[in-house]
């Protein structure tokens, strides 16, 4: 009878563990993000496939290691000319207005950042670092069209780790911290206005707002969690041991975290592994990938659900096609 029962028990679990797989399929990169490059004081944005989009005249003045283009879905783009100062073109390659996110710290500032919504609706840029002394602050603000910048962030002590605008361009979620005590992601509307203040116990790597914003997927370099931004209630988490965490995403629909790790030398992604964990039934479905990818910018990797339990992570030199059962 005991052999039996313990023949029992081991083909159940057996046949538990089996249910839960994940495969892993790559195809060429669909990625919809655009790119952008100065050749001969002209600005071109192209599509993945080298089509130009939209050009724009632009007298560099002289190489700068802070310079970076940053490009809108609708054929619009802002310049990064130098640590502070950006320049916003429209979509026929006209310059909008210039915009100046100088601290004046007599101690000085880390290079100034971008974050936006695919579409530019909600654009908001930030100081990572201002030195003031001894302290490390930091400060975000939201630019518009016109002369409309509205300061909308600001810590005296604490750095900013991640600026995260909702794909809809609604809500805005900034996550800061200091050595010595938790990080905290504040969440905002497109106005400025506080939703919440949701506290997180490592040191935040990356954040992602799933769909409209509805909630938020937080990730440090080994950890991941998920809330609910309304409410403030912690939807799940889990660790990920073995590997750096590049990616996190959550869907909702299906109830799943979907985490990428992977060992980043430059733009190289070596050693990936996948991992997603079912919320609702506690299981989780890994898989490793023998190849390695390319990954211009962390922050345009991103999820797309296909079916029940079926996702594309894009924004990659390939995109990987996920199939998990459980």
């Amino acid at each position: 009878m005991k052999t039996f029962l313990l023949f029992f028990v081991s083909l159940f679990f057996s046949a538990s563990l089996l249910s839960q797989s994940l495969s892993i399929n790559e195809s060429a990169s669909n990625t919809s993000y655009l790119s952008g490059d100065l050749n001969s004081e002209t600005i071109e944005i192209k599509e993945p496939n080298g089509k130009i989009i939209n050009k724009g005249a632009y007298k560099s003045m002289g190489a700068d290691p802070s310079f970076k283009i940053y490009p809108l879905q609708n054929g619009a783009y802002i310049v990064r000319e130098n640590i502070a100062n950006f320049v916003m073109y429209d979509s026929f390659g006209s310059v909008i207005r210039p915009i100046s996110n100088s601290s004046n710290s007599a101690d000085g500032e880390k290079i100034s950042e971008l974050a936006s919504d695919p579409m530019g609706k909600t654009i908001v840029i930030y100081n990572p670092q201002v030195r003031n002394g001894d302290k490390r602050g930091s400060r975000a603000k939201i630019v518009g069209l016109e002369n409309s910048d509205m300061d909308v962030f600001y810590r005296e002590d604490q750095e900013i780790r991640a600026v995260r605008v909702s794909e809809s361009g609604e809500f805005i979620a900034v996550a800061s911290g200091k050595e010595g005590s938790d990080d905290e992601i504040t969440i905002m509307d497109r106005y400025g206005n506080e939703i919440r203040k949701i506290p997180f116990d490592r040191e935040v790597k990356g954040l992602n707002l799933y769909g409209s914003g509805s909630t938020l997927t937080v990730f440090s370099e080994g950890r991941v969690a998920v809330f609910n931004v309304l409410t403030g209630e912690r939807i799940g988490s889990s660790s990920f041991r073995g590997g750096t965490l590049q990616f996190a995403n959550y869907s909702a629909s299906d109830q799943t975290i979907v985490g990428l790790t992977g060992d980043l030398d430059g733009t190289t992604l070596s050693n990936i592994e996948v991992r997603i964990i079912n919320v609702a039934a506690r299981k989780i479905a890994s898989q490793k990938y023998s190849g390695t990818v390319q990954i211009a910018e962390l922050e345009n990797i991103s999820m797309t659900k296909n079916s029940r339990f079926n996702y594309t992570i894009t924004g990659m030199s390939r995109d990987l096609k996920l199939k998990a059962s459980f």
